[in-house]
């Protein structure tokens, strides 16, 4: 009987020690979510005051987050062009392409040109020239 409530109380021992780490580990969780919230606020906060704070070792950084935002606002204009609008140029709201103003600010809305015209040239065959490279000439 005496082993039985050994094997009991040490299985009830590492029961409360394995929810007591897991306990711990989730505050460690909880804390790390918080420094990273915390990290992405401070490098959005240089970021956007990089002018006052020059710093040639962000300088490349610096340069890929200005390329990622260029990109997404011209997928954002892609986007308000494939629903067939456009794009206010002072507030950058979506405006009916019949729209000569922007229904928000007042600003003057240019129609957007239309794409040119590509045409699809087909190559025939016969005119396509092949050279033959000897096999002499061929790198060795």
């Amino acid at each position: 009987m005496d082993f039985i409530n050994k094997v009991g109380s040490t299985i009830a021992r590492k029961a409360k020690e394995a929810a007591g780490i897991s306990n711990l580990n989730s505050q460690i969780g909880a804390q790390e979510d918080i420094i990273n919230k915390l990290c992405l606020e401070i490098g959005k906060t240089v970021y956007e005051k990089r002018q006052l704070f020059p710093d040639s070792a962000l300088d490349e950084k610096y340069t890929a987050v200005s390329n990622a935002y260029a990109e997404i606002d011209r997928l954002k204009s892609e986007i308000i062009s494939v629903k067939g609008a456009k794009q206010c140029p002072n507030c950058g709201i979506e405006v009916a392409l019949a729209a000569s103003f922007c229904p928000s600010c007042g600003t003057a809305v240019p129609t957007p040109e239309p794409e040119p015209y590509v045409e699809n040239i087909e190559i025939p065959p016969e005119s396509i020239i092949y050279y033959h490279q000897d096999d002499s000439q061929k790198i060795k």
